[in-house]
Parts: C-alpha cells; structure tokens; sequence
C-alpha cells in the first residue's frame, strides 16, 4: 500500500470533508422525516454514496413515489459518472478490475474534482490508484458520520434546507466545475447544462429539469471526449 499517495488524497479532500457535513445532517434529518429508519437511513449512505440522488430519493419517498420510478429517476442524474469515469480512464487503465470496482463506487464529485486535477498535473503515467482511494476513503467516512447525526437529530429540526443549503450545494459544486474548465470541449458542456436547466426550471414542472441538465450534459461530454480521442488517436 502507498501510504504516502493515500494520506494526500486525504489531504488534499479535507475542505470538501468539511463542506460535507452540513449535506449529510441535512440528508439525514430529512430521511427520518420521510420515515426512513435509522437502519434504512444508514444503510443508504452505506450503499449509494451519492449526496444528490439520496436526496432525491429521500424527497420521492416522502411523496410515496414508486421504487421503480426512485431508481430510474437517481440513475438518470447520476449519469455523469460516465462522463467522469471516461476523463479518467487514461490514468487508470492498468488496473485490475475489483481495483476498478473500488474506485468506482467511492467516485464523487468531489473525489473527481480532487483526483482529475491531480494527476493530470502528476502526468499520465502517474495515476496512483491509492491517491483516489485516500479522497474517497475521507469522504465516505464524513458522510456517514454527518449522515448518523443527521437521523440522530430527527425532527428537532423542520427544515435543514434554511440553513442556507440552497446555496450551499451550487456554490461547492461550482467549486468544482469551475477549476476543470480547462477546455473549449468541458466550457461548452458548462454551458448547455446551464442553459438547459435554466429553461427546464421555466418550463417544466418538478425537479425533471435536473435530469434533462444533467442526461443532455453527460451525452454531449461523452461525444465530444469521444470525438477528441479519436482524433488525437489518428494523429
């Protein structure tokens, strides 16, 4: 084990640890109101590990949505993990498949953000699998952590999100964005995702324009990523 890379990707990780913790109390606090156990509450974050599409879930359960619709809806938005995944293939193709199967659970927004930037100033050849691990390891615990709290802390709270978390979430995720926009190709992605959730929020009822943004996004990247590297293939 690379201790050393591993305690990095911890450090490097830690502002967004910290920003975690209000997402998970407020996730927490919302799946007891929707009448989530603290087992069940726990054992979501346990499996899915995915701030928005529990969030998601959570608010649909609340509603008495169907579980068919639930998953469909949370692996719509999470779509862009395959868009992720794509950019960072390169650095992590010489491992071994349950190497592969760890990472890609543990795979955030904040871990990509975090992980990208990092090797791609390490160079290619220098994608150091434990670095991932370190961020995703770090991320994970905190969410739990804030998760369990969250549930502990049940209906003592009405409304998490007048903390100010409507806010909160786009800013950490603009955070985000706005440090990989390193090419004409992601600008554009940037930009129709922007657009179209604009419009979504106008037009159409609901959360869909969420996914609409989002599935759009993860097609158009997967194009263009397509499209680069086969260029840069026959040159």
């Amino acid at each position: 084990m690379d201790l050393k890379a591993f305690l990095l990707g911890l450090k490097k990780t830690t502002p967004f640890m910290l920003g975690l913790i209000p997402f998970g109390l407020a996730y927490g606090i919302m799946a007891t109101q929707a009448k989530l156990s603290l087992g069940e509450t726990l054992l979501m974050s346990l499996l899915v590990f995915a701030g928005s599409a529990q969030f998601m879930a959570v608010g649909m359960i609340k509603e008495g949505v169907g579980t068919g619709f639930i998953v469909l809806s949370t692996l719509l938005i999470n779509l862009r993990h395959l868009l992720m995944g794509l950019s960072l293939a390169p650095f992590l193709n010489k491992l071994n498949t349950k190497w592969l199967y760890l990472l890609a659970f543990g795979l955030t927004d904040e871990v990509y953000g975090t992980t990208i930037g990092h090797y791609q100033q390490e160079g290619r050849d220098k994608g150091n699998p434990y670095f991932m691990l370190g961020s995703e390891v770090g991320l994970y615990f905190f969410w739990l952590i804030s998760s369990l709290a969250g549930a502990l802390l049940g209906t003592l709270i009405k409304d998490p999100l007048s903390w100010g978390l409507d806010f909160a979430m786009p800013a950490t995720f603009l955070s985000i964005v706005i440090g990989q926009i390193k090419s004409w190709q992601i600008l554009v992605v940037f930009l129709i995702a922007g657009i179209l959730a604009i419009v979504g929020y106008l037009l159409i009822p609901g959360k869909w324009y969420i996914i609409l943004a989002t599935v759009a996004a993860t097609i158009l990247g997967t194009i263009l990523e397509l499209l680069t590297e086969k260029r840069s293939t026959a040159q």
